[in-house]
């Protein structure tokens, strides 16, 4: 009798031990230290913990997963926040038609169709569908639970309070369907729309006055449909491009019978973009790519943000920002980016891998565009940048990186006084312990 009594806790033992021992945890930090002048000087020096764990919940797939970041540095910055904090449970044949089912409850990463217009932490639940020949994920999500120093999202004048603990809060819901097509390419159609739930009173009134309510604004609300293909020309050789159109309101400033009152408007914007890239493993595991970026722009616009003076608002304007180059580093909106470079391990047998990209930007009308310093009444080529990177891994643990970047602006982009010439540089370090 007493033997029975331990029969229950030993099933259950045989049962959790072998997901328990194949638990994972472990912390990466990561060290960095730069310079820039562009335009202006500017010296940082940060560093930041990431914290991970992951634990299965079954033989099926499902995991529970946590990550969480702590950051410090200078020009002074401080910021923590979980970036990852979600249970998965995946079904498989759930039904005679679909192979599997996996569903995410938590806080989990989202990144777009694109990985341009939305990339950021969300607090909701995630359902992604397996058909074999076709894959569906739906996505709904809330921002607001995100601390303010972690969220990129800046659409309206009230993302800009930073005397908020949390960022503005917004519902965002995604539909994306991914089709395989001649074996080996992918059609994508994803759509991505966000709704801004700042209360009432944090926002000035339609048809009011701009005068009697000038620290206040409004919503930002948009939707966006991105058509994606990618696949191979060739062995080693890959295309992609994309097209994204935005739609929404946005609060505008519009002179009505010589008086500047808030009026709703609509977003009609879009965003294109293309590359190829070439991979070579027998000469030094090299890689080479090229890449076009059009996002629109407006002419009557004064700034991305509730900048529309007059009709539609046909700037571009994505929701989380995205870093293009090294010194200049302007939004996704009234931009021609173009981009060449190439990447290669010079050293046989050794962990070091070095690369080189080209940049060049335009407007693509005149007008403001999302840069610091940059001036409305600019060229439309903006300028040329050069960019060196490379990355040493000495041990498993143990990642060293360098960067250094030029940027040639032309004459007119920046005021007079702003140098001719600017660069960045920057090296860090990361540990895995």
């Amino acid at each position: 009798m007493k033997s029975a009594k331990w029969l229950p806790t030993l099933i259950l033992g045989g049962a959790v031990l072998p997901f328990a021992s194949a638990q994972e945890f472990g912390v990466d930090s990561s060290s960095d230290l730069g310079y820039a002048k562009a335009p202006i000087s500017t010296f940082s020096l940060n560093e930041r913990l990431d914290g991970w764990y992951t634990a299965p919940l079954d033989a099926k797939g499902g995991a529970v997963e946590v990550r969480a970041h702590a950051q410090a540095g200078l020009p002074a910055n401080i910021s923590a926040d979980f970036d990852v904090l979600s249970a998965t449970m995946v079904f498989p044949k759930p039904g005679v038609d679909l192979k599997n089912l996996k569903w995410t409850l938590g806080r989990f990463a989202y990144r777009d169709t694109t990985g341009l217009v939305f990339s950021h932490p969300l607090d909701g639940s995630q359902l992604t569908f397996d058909f074999g020949f076709l894959d569906l994920k739906v996505t709904t999500g809330f921002t607001g639970f995100v601390t303010r120093t972690t969220s990129g999202v800046v659409l309206s004048l009230a993302d800009q309070d930073s005397t908020a603990l949390f960022a503005t809060p917004r519902f965002v819901g995604a539909l994306e369907t991914e089709w395989t097509f001649f074996d080996s390419h992918t059609l994508t159609l994803g759509a991505l729309a966000q709704q801004d739930l700042t209360p009432h009173e944090k926002l000035a009134d339609e048809w009011s006055k701009v005068a009697d309510n000038s620290t206040k604004g409004g919503k930002f609300d948009s939707q966006y449909i991105t058509l994606k293909v990618d696949g191979p020309v060739a062995p080693r050789f890959f295309y992609d491009a994309a097209l994204t159109f935005e739609a929404g309101t946005t609060m505008s400033q519009i002179t009505d019978s010589s008086v500047l009152t808030f009026e709703y408007k609509p977003i009609t914007a879009f965003l294109a973009t293309a590359g190829l890239t070439y991979f070579i493993p027998a000469f030094f595991s090299s890689s080479f790519e090229t890449r076009v970026l059009f996002a629109s722009g407006d002419l009557d616009a004064k700034s991305a943000v509730e900048g529309n003076t007059a009709g539609n608002y046909t700037l571009f304007v994505p929701i989380t920002p995205t870093t293009l180059a090294a010194v200049f580093n302007p939004g996704i909106s009234n931009l021609g980016f173009y981009e060449l470079g190439a990447s290669m391990k010079p050293i046989s047998g050794v962990p070091l891998v070095m690369g080189t990209k080209f940049f060049g930007f335009q407007r693509l009308v005149s007008g403001m565009v999302n840069a610091s310093g940059v001036l409305s009444t600019g060229p439309v080529w903006m300028g040329e940048e050069v960019d060196f990177s490379a990355s040493w891994q000495p041990y498993s643990d143990l990642q060293v990186t360098a960067s250094l970047g030029a940027f040639l602006p032309t004459a007119g982009t920046f005021a007079a006084s702003a140098p001719t010439f600017q660069y960045a540089a920057k090296i860090g370090a990361k540990l895995s312990l």
